[in-house]
This record gives structure tokens, sequence and C-alpha cells, in this order.
């Protein structure tokens, strides 16, 4: 289905993307830290229904429609920004809000009621669904890497092969983001070092979308 030499070229580029920093993998980081590894993974659940869905709509034809249509996109990249700055705030506002007993002692765990195993996935989801740039991945990144000839595979399956072979990708780097906000949670940090990566963490996201609303992504 896929050759070799595809292989070998697309399995490094697909770790070193999937494995940078963005909205997605900083929420994994901030669930293994919060709520441990097993709500963690289960939140992947949302990224990768959001994956496949975008994989769906580019095998289908679709995301050439978005590639070719500025107005379309430039929607789609307006609103996903505004979803990802409001979850970042939110994220802001909700560790602001924390009581003021958690200024001090030691973290000893998931110990403030944490949102229920579907609301982590939605978190995902949202986020993985409003990014553009994920989109682009599918649309921009895989393509490139099909191959043409005799004996070539169908252009279809050759991407259902490559998407496939990212999310895994994706999976393994997203692991290793959970893994290591587990590391740091085993650290058992003060509850005010706690608030405060949150507060980082939701910086980041508001940092993530304002980014993505001012950045040029046409496709010129």
């Amino acid at each position: 289905m896929l050759s070799t030499a595809q292989l070998a070229v697309f399995a490094p580029a697909a770790l070193a993307v999937a494995a940078s920093p963005g909205a997605n993998n900083l929420l994994a980081f901030r669930n293994g830290l919060l709520r441990g590894p097993r709500p963690a993974v289960v939140a992947l659940v949302g990224r990768f229904t959001a994956f496949a869905l975008m994989l769906g709509v580019v095998i289908t034809g679709l995301g050439a429609l978005l590639h070719a249509s500025q107005t379309a996109f430039e929607v789609l990249r307006v609103t996903g920004a505004m979803v990802m700055v409001g979850l970042g705030l939110w994220v802001v506002w909700s560790a602001r809000t924390a009581r003021a007993s958690d200024e001090v002692g030691v973290w000893r765990g998931s110990e403030s009621p944490s949102p229920a195993s579907w609301g982590l996935v939605a978190q995902e989801f949202v986020t993985a669904a409003a990014n553009p740039k994920a989109l682009l991945l599918f649309t921009a990144f895989l393509p490139p890497f099909v191959a043409s000839g005799p004996g070539a595979a169908p252009a279809a399956v050759q991407l259902v092969a490559l998407g496939a072979l990212y999310m895994l990708c994706e999976a393994c780097a997203a692991l290793g983001w959970v893994a290591a906000g587990r590391m740091v949670a085993r650290r058992r940090p003060t509850r005010r070092t706690l608030r405060r990566l949150d507060q980082a963490s939701g910086g980041a996201l508001v940092l993530f979308g304002g980014g993505l609303a001012l950045a040029d992504l046409s496709r010129r």
C-alpha cells in the first residue's frame, strides 16, 4: 500500500509535526498533570475523532474546496481562533478563581472536582476541530507523499494509510505529553505552582488562538 521509500520519508516528518508544541498537546500535558494519565488518555478520543473526520473531508474532496476558497478558509480560521482564545480564557479564569486556601500546601493529586470524561473528550475534540492548521495538515501535508505511476495504489487508499500512520505518530506524541504532565505531578508541586502552571497553559492557548487569528494562512 505504501512503499518503503514513502514510509522512510513520511514517518520522521510525521513524528516531528506530531510532537511539536500545540494546543492539543498542551491540553494533553495539562490533563496528565491535573487529572492523571487515564482521564488524559481517554480525552484523546476527542482529538482523533476530529482528525478522522478531517481525513474523511479530505478524501471526499471537501478539503480541496476549502483549499481553493479563501473566504471559506478565513471564516474557519477566525472561528477556530475565537474558540481557542475562549478556551484559554476559561482556563485562566478557572485558575484565578481558585480558593485562597489553595495558595498554600502541596498538591497531592486531583483533589478538586474534575470534569466528566466526556468533558475532557469534548475539549480535545473542539480544540482539534477548531484549528484550521489541523485541516491544512491533511490537505497540504499528506498529499505530497501520495505516489503516482504504474502499480501505485489509488490516491484515496494512500491518503487513508498516510492519515492512519500520522494519527499513530500523533498518538505516540500525545502519550509523551501526557507522561510529561504526570512526571510534573509526581514532583508534588505546591498548589500555588499548580495554579501558575494552569494560568500559563491558559495563556498559551490564548496566544495560540491569537496567533492563529493574526497569521496569514492563505495558500496563495
